[in-house]
C-alpha cells in the first residue's frame, strides 16, 4: 500500500496552510508520521491529538542552518517530549534570527522598488507579528504573487526567494555541528532533509561521513520532490554508512499546490521499514 510513511509536513504554525488537525485527516491510513513545522513546536499536541491510535507518530521539528556554500542545509530532528525539552532555547534563537532576516527583507524589496507590505505578509502567515511564528519565504511568495510581481509562487522562489536571488538573506546563526551536538545531547535523533540541496555533487557521501561523526542519525532519502533513481542511489549511500533513511513529501498545503501528503507528486512511497525505524530510534533516545 503506498503512502504509509509520511516523516515531513508543515502546518500553518510555520509556513504551510493547513492546520495540524487537517493535516491529520490526511494522514488517517498512514502507519508513521511526522509534523516537522520549521522551528516551532505549536502544532505537536494538536497534531497527535486529532490521529487515531492506530497511527505512530513521530514528534519533529526543521531548523534551518547556517550554510556558507552555494545550496541549503535543513536539518529534521526528531524526539519525543519535545515541548518541555531544552531545544526550546534553540527554536527561540531561530524564531528571533528569523524575525530579523524578515525584517531586512522588507528593507531590501524596498531598495529595489518592491512594494511588500509588511501587514501582507503577516496576513498571508496568519499572524499580527513576525514573532508570532515562523513566518518563512512562503508567505513572502504569496505577496509577490498577489502584487503581480510575479505569476505563479514557483516564480516567486526562481527570481527572488531562492538562494542567489535578489531576496534571499540567510535566516539562522545555527551552524551544523551546534545543531547536530545538541540534538545528540538530548537524546534526539538528527536527520538531514532533501540533502541533494546541499548542492555538494560526488561530494555528499563525504559530507554525510562527517556529518555522522558530528553526531547526524539519519539522511532524507526518500523525498517527494527527488526522482526515483536519486531516492535510490541516497538509500545505498544511506545504507553504506549505516545511517537511518527517512522520507517525506514535505507537504506544505496551498504554497505547494500540486504536492501531495503521503504520495509528494504522485509517485512517492517511503518504505514502512524506514518509518519503523525512526520511531524506534526516537523511543530508544
Amino acid at each position: 500500500m503506498q503512502g504509509l510513511v509520511d516523516l515531513h509536513v508543515h502546518s500553518y504554525h510555520s509556513d504551510g496552510s493547513d492546520s495540524p488537525a487537517e493535516l491529520a485527516r490526511g494522514l488517517e491510513g498512514a502507519s508513521v508520521v511526522a509534523l516537522t513545522d520549521h522551528d516551532s513546536l505549536a502544532g505537536l499536541g494538536e497534531f497527535a491529538a486529532a490521529l487515531p491510535g492506530t497511527v505512530r507518530v513521530v514528534e519533529g521539528v526543521e531548523l534551518s542552518l547556517r550554510w556558507p556554500e552555494r545550496g541549503t542545509f535543513h536539518l529534521l530532528v526528531y524526539g519525543a517530549g519535545m515541548a518541555g525539552s531544552p531545544l526550546r532555547e534553540i527554536l527561540e534563537r531561530q524564531r528571533a534570527a528569523r524575525a530579523a532576516r524578515n525584517r531586512a527583507l522588507l528593507e531590501r524589496a524596498s531598495g529595489m522598488g518592491i512594494d511588500l507590505p509588511e501587514q501582507e505578509v503577516l496576513a498571508a502567515a496568519g499572524v499580527e507579528s513576525f514573532e508570532g511564528k515562523s513566518v518563512g519565504r512562503p508567505h513572502f511568495a504569496r505577496v509577490l504573487l498577489d502584487r503581480g510581481y510575479v505569476s505563479s509562487l514557483q516564480e516567486a522562489f526562481d527570481r527572488f526567494l531562492a538562494k542567489g536571488m535578489p531576496l534571499y538573506l540567510e535566516g539562522s546563526e545555527l551552524d551544523p555541528s551546534e545543531a547536530l551536538g545538541t540534538a545528540r545531547d538530548l537524546g534526539m535523533v538528527p536527520v538531514i532533509a532533501h540533502p541533494l540541496s546541499l548542492e555538494l555533487g560526488h561530494g555528499l557521501a563525504g559530507m554525510l561521513r562527517d556529518l555522522k561523526r558530528a553526531g547526524l542519525a539519519g539522511v532524507e532519502c526518500y523525498y517527494g520532490a527527488y526522482a526515483e533513481p536519486a531516492r535510490e542511489e541516497l538509500a545505498a549511500i544511506t545504507a553504506g554508512l549505516g545511517l537511518i533513511a527517512t522520507g517525506g513529501s514535505d507537504f506544505h498545503g496551498s504554497f505547494k499546490p500540486d504536492l501531495a501528503l503521503r504520495t509528494g507528486y504522485g509517485d512517492l512511497d517511503v518504505p514502512l521499514g524506514c518509518g519503523l525505524r525512526l520511531a524506534d530510534a526516537v523511543a530508544n533516545g
